[in-house]
This record gives structure tokens, C-alpha cells and sequence, in this order.
């Protein structure tokens, strides 16, 4: 929703927000207002000239950033300070922006070899990587039709239309199409494609039917597939998640670590940083506080290197979990406002809720009930938005 220059000074005079003064004269507020945009702190609104007003595109992001500031001046930081906070923020990440550019010399390619299947398939993970899954699945349906006699190619195929499949919330698809990764890898006779079919199916069974005993079978017969191979660490790992819900948190450990070995050893740096973050969670529930903060921070030095910014949300947060933990309610919004800014870059609904949602019980704990009430509001506007799409 938009929000104008009026809007945004009753929304702080409401919250009992400094930042504008706590006189009653407009000009100043409004001078105050540019102050914060000519530093930098806040953008420009957008006027669309004549008698209009101008407003700001995003009220969430206008008001938090109020929010924000009014905190830190309170801390005694300056506004060069705070524009060096804000600076350090990730911009939308390059994985997305490269992709978007690659989209277009893939069509010049396809326009010149149409029957080129292996570029058709690179063109699919672009789209996938952009969040365009509706038009990925549909080139994979050509793909499955087209690619019959290239096995190694359609059983990549299938595994991807699992996973498209799976966001989607379509088990039976889902169910289906691991049922071919299965048989597929059975025709081909290759132990490694047979051992990751089984953790699709597993991961199928376990999220979208939970049936985990059925799944803690095929993870289980997928490791003595995979031996000497990296996706090892992935048996593991839902091996992990498997105990972890059974409460058996001893034996979960064990698998989780192993995992970790297996990633470290093959230099898979996503994977040794998500398992070292699950590991960290383990600990949090566990209240061993020291030892999962070290963990989420190894995490985080590995993911932020990776621009994999759905999973620097996820951890950012955590951390922020931590310090909530520990009583350091500062540092925890903090965190999880950090965490929720990155999510909204990425448009990840259900991060943006969750960090948001955070921040009010942390809010609400610290007494400051009229910060609680926005944040949970506003949480609750996107679960809104979530359950109607």
C-alpha cells in the first residue's frame, strides 16, 4: 500500500516515534522528512506531477525504516552511521540478475538449433532460478516428451519436475514423477541415480504425504547406494530430519555431523553451511546456546559468500533466535529485521512473515506494546496474502 508524506508523520506521532520532533508544527516534520532523504536514509517518494501528492510505493518498508531509525538515533548513532548500516545491505542477488540477461542469448541460440535439448534445458533452469516455475515446468513437459532416448538428460527431467512439483503442492504429481526418477534409474542400472531417486521419494513421502517411516526406509537404502559419493550427505541429512522429529535429538546429531563430514570433505559449501545451521537449530532447541551461536555464525560466514539469500534469511534470523534466547532483544530485532529485509528482496512470503511475526514477540516482551501490534499486524497482512494466492 502507498503511503504519503502526511500518513507517515501521524503513523510516528501514533507510535510515539522522536525522529520528527515532538512539537506539533507540520514544516518542521516535513523538513525533518527531507533531511532523512537528502542523507540518504530514506528514498525519494514518487510524485506524479500536478496536484497529486507524493507518496511512498511500500508503507511496510517506509514505516520500518522510520521504525528503524528512530531506534538507532536514540543508540547515539549519526546518520552517517546509519547510512553505512544501510549500505551494507545485499542488493538482489546476481544469480538472478545474470540470469535474466542469459534468458535472451538462450532464445538466440534455441532460434538457431531448435532440437538442441541440453540448452532448452539450461533455458528452463534460468527461468526456475527467476521464480518463473510455471513456464520451467512447461519446457519440462517438452523436455520429457522430446528426450526418451537421452536418459541421462530426462532423469535429470524428472528430478527437477519433483521439485517444481513439490513447491507446487501437488503430491500426486510429485508421487508420480519420483515413481519414474525410480524406475528410470533402475532401466539405467547406475546405483548413484538410483540412490538420489530414493531420497526424492523419501523427501516426497516425508513433507508432502507424512508418512516417515516410509521415508526413513528409502534414505536409509539410498546411503548403501551412494557410498564414496557426496549425495551421501543428503541420506544423512533426511536421516536427521527423521530422528529429529521422532525426538531420538542423540541420534539426529550423529546423522547431522555426518553429513557435515561427508559436505566438507566434497567442498560443498551450501550444504555444509544449511547442515551446520540445521545443527545450530539442534543446539537452540537444546538450550546450548554457546555452541549453536558458533555454529550459525560458521553458517553464516559460508552462505554470505554464496549469495544464496534464501537461506542468509534463514539464518540471519536464527542467530536472532539466539539473541532472544539470551535475553538480548536489541540484537534479536536487529536480526530479524535484517532477516526480513532480505526476504523481501527475494519476495520469500513466508520468511517475511516469520521474521516479522518475530519481531512483534520481541517487541511485546520488551513492554513496547504499539511496535508489537504494528509488526504483528503487518505479519499478518502477508499470511493474508499467502492463504489467497
Amino acid at each position: 500500500m502507498k503511503i504519503t508524506q502526511q500518513e507517515l508523520i501521524e503513523f510516528a506521532e501514533l507510535n510515539d516515534l522522536q525522529i520528527f520532533g515532538k512539537g506539533t508544527i507540520i514544516i518542521s516534520k516535513i523538513r525533518a522528512i527531507q533531511r532523512l532523504i537528502n542523507k540518504g536514509l530514506i528514498p525519494k517518494p514518487n510524485w506524479e506531477g500536478g496536484n497529486s501528492t507524493a507518496y511512498w510505493e511500500n508503507d511496510v518498508e517506509i514505516k520500518d525504516r522510520i521504525m528503524w531509525i528512530d531506534e538507532k538515533r536514540k543508540e547515539g548513532l549519526s546518520y552517517r552511521q546509519m547510512k553505512e548500516k544501510l549500505e551494507s545491505e545485499k542488493n538482489p542477488r546476481p544469480e538472478s540478475l545474470i540470469a535474466a540477461n542469459l534468458i535472451s542469448t538462450i532464445d538466440d541460440l534455441l532460434n538457431i538449433s531448435p532440437d538442441n535439448l541440453e540448452v532448452l534445458f539450461v533455458k528452463m533452469k534460468m527461468l526456475y532460478l527467476l521464480e518463473k516455475r510455471e513456464e520451467a515446468l512447461k519446457i519440462l513437459h517438452d523436455l520429457e516428451i522430446k528426450c526418451n532416448d537421452k536418459k541421462e538428460l530426462l532423469f535429470r527431467v524428472y528430478n527437477e519436475m519433483a521439485d517444481i512439483y513439490h513447491i507446487f503442492s501437488n503430491k500426486e504429481k510429485e508421487l508420480k514423477t519420483c515413481q519414474k526418477l525410480i524406475s528410470l534409474a533402475e532401466e539405467m542400472g547406475d546405483n548413484k541415480k538410483l540412490g538420489s531417486a530414493y531420497i526424492a521419494m523419501g523427501h516426497c513421502l516425508a513433507l508432502s504425504y507424512n508418512d516417515i517411516d516410509k521415508a526413513n526406509n528409502y534414505f536409509h537404502s539410498s546411503i548403501n547406494l551412494l557410498k564414496g559419493s557426496s549425495l551421501a550427505g543428503d541420506a544423512y541429512g533426511s536421516i536427521f530430519g527423521i530422528q529429529k522429529l521422532k525426538g531420538n535429538l542423540s541420534k539426529a546429531e550423529e546423522y547431522l555431523k555426518e553429513a557435515i563430514n561427508i559436505f566438507i570433505k566434497s567442498n560443498d559449501k551450501l550444504k555444509e553451511s544449511i547442515c551446520k545451521a540445521n545443527l545450530g537449530i539442534l543446539y537452540y532447541d537444546s538450550n546450548r546456546l554457546s555452541e549453536a551461536m558458533k555454529l550459525m555464525q560458521e553458517a553464516y560466514h559460508i552462505i554470505s559468500q554464496l549469495h544464496d539469500l534464501n537461506s542468509e534469511a534463514s539464518i540471519i534470523g536464527n542467530i536472532g533466535r539466539i539473541y532472544r534466547k539470551r535475553g538480548l532483544f536489541s540484537k534479536a530485532i536487529e536480526h530479524f529485521r535484517q532477516a526480513y529485509h532480505i526476504a523481501s528482496q527475494i519476495k520469500n512470503t513466508g520468511l517475511q512473515k516469520k521474521w516479522m511475526q518475530k519481531m512483534s514477540e520481541v517487541y511485546k516482551e520488551m513492554g513496547n506494546i504499539k511496535k508489537s501490534a504494528f509488526y504483528l499486524k503487518e505479519s499478518n497482512k502477508i499470511r493474508k496474502q499467502q492463504n489467497s494466492e
